[in-house]
């Protein structure tokens, strides 16, 4: 072969190589910018994944607080409570008493109406003076003269509530000693 001809394949391969030269540069331009885009778009995801974990935790620290305030509500009101119980306990035990000291007071006065109707027969046996029998005398409501000024509001009408609130004693106290003082003036 000629010299010319080799150098215009030098030529020729040259020109090749010059053609897919800048094809290779696209290419890798092209596979850099789709590696770019991939980044990108993974960046936004872990930003966006970031946003959602933070919303998510203040969620939960929410929902911890609201707890925590709800089991510090709850364990007032059941401290309140006991208090409440123990006040009626307390209550409770304070009208047992009263209730037996006045079932004392009505046996004794009981027994003491017994012995006067034991003595006016021997009276008479034995000749007394009076031959009429004495008039059983009417017995006196110890409960009223504990209580006055809640009978006196009873007396004018006012109602349970408003006769608790001014004695300073409870609803059910009022309501059991106006109860007490019926039975004692049916006896």
């Amino acid at each position: 072969m000629q010299p010319w001809v080799y150098i215009v394949l030098v030529g020729a391969v040259a020109i090749v190589y010059g053609m897919i030269l800048p094809a290779r540069k696209k290419e890798e331009g092209a596979e850099k910018q789709s590696l770019k885009d991939t980044e990108a778009a993974l960046g936004l995801y872990m930003a966006d994944l970031e946003r959602e974990n933070e919303e998510m935790l203040q969620l939960v620290s929410s929902i911890k607080q609201q707890s925590q305030n709800t089991k510090t509500a709850l364990q007032d009101e059941i401290a309140v409570l006991r208090e409440q119980i123990a006040g009626l306990e307390k209550t409770t035990m304070l009208l047992d008493a009263r209730l037996t000291a006045e079932e004392k007071g009505l046996l004794q006065l009981t027994a003491f109406t017994k012995d006067n109707a034991a003595r006016q027969p021997a009276d008479e046996a034995s000749g007394g003076v009076d031959s009429a029998p004495a008039p059983k005398p009417k017995p006196v409501s110890s409960i009223k003269l504990r209580y006055p000024r809640l009978f006196e509001l009873h007396e004018q009408g006012k109602s349970i509530d408003s006769i608790a609130k001014t004695a300073g004693l409870q609803r059910g106290e009022v309501q059991l000693i106006l109860q007490l003082a019926k039975q004692e003036e049916s006896v």
